[in-house]
């Protein structure tokens, strides 16, 4: 029984971690350009003699759902959302290079361009500098213009790309995409089905439980057995 102890608990860990990262989809359901994510588990099947009749959850992997978002219209300036797929290049924390949907710009004291969580916008020649109070206007080729002086141009890039574990997408590095368009005065939200998060949580806490439950026969089966073998004796 001792073994069984052992799929049970394979079962909980993979359930506890889909439970997180739906939670995590739910916390994120109002971030801008937010993709969800999914948890997927594969079972391993335990090798030996006789037949295969026991199999325990392998390490849970996660991928990200690259549909897009609903587009708000916001008439914000700052508030910029790619028409169609593409990517945004942000300047990651290690200071590499990664993408990002969340349009939902700003421009700090120091004048640099930033995503709405802090990430500097890149352009051909690294982040994006404005002057000091500027009120940037944006073409739909990514042009950031200020008192009708072009000051930069966003680096938009296409490609499916993998989730990181910053939030951020990345990969290869890629070259600029001269056809992707953006639009101003838009703002993609989250690809977050709320409703349907809900309910998967649900499913998963009600998975979980059934595996504590097994856990709990299996401890109460290997009680009574013990008790049994002191009879015996």
């Amino acid at each position: 029984m001792d073994r069984l102890i052992y799929t049970a608990l394979t079962a909980m860990r993979a359930q506890s971690a889909a439970q997180a990262v739906t939670a995590n989809n739910l916390a994120n359901a109002g971030t801008p350009g937010f993709r969800r994510e999914l948890s997927s588990v594969a079972a391993r099947w335990l090798d030996g003699g006789g037949d295969d009749t026991r199999a325990q959850a392998d390490d849970v992997v996660d991928t990200a759902v690259l549909d897009p978002g609903t587009l708000a219209v916001t008439a914000r300036g700052l508030d910029v959302a790619i028409d169609g797929p593409g990517w945004f290049a942000v300047q990651a924390a290690d200071g590499g290079e990664a993408y990002s949907r969340r349009g939902d710009f700003q421009v700090t004291a120091a004048g640099v361009l930033e995503t709405g969580d802090g990430h500097p916008l890149l352009g051909a020649n690294g982040p994006i500098t404005l002057p000091s109070g500027a009120e940037p206007v944006f073409a739909a080729d990514g042009s950031v213009s200020v008192g009708g002086l072009v000051a930069g141009r966003l680096k938009l890039v296409s490609g499916d790309l993998a989730k990181r574990g910053d939030g951020l997408f990345g990969g290869a590095q890629h070259d600029a995409d001269p056809a992707i368009r953006v639009r101003s005065g838009l703002l993609e939200g989250s690809n977050v089905d709320t409703a349907g998060s809900l309910v998967e949580l649900l499913e998963q806490s009600r998975a979980f439980e059934t595996s504590a439950k097994l856990l709990r026969m299996t401890r109460e089966i290997d009680e009574s057995g013990a008790r049994l073998m002191r009879l015996d004796n």
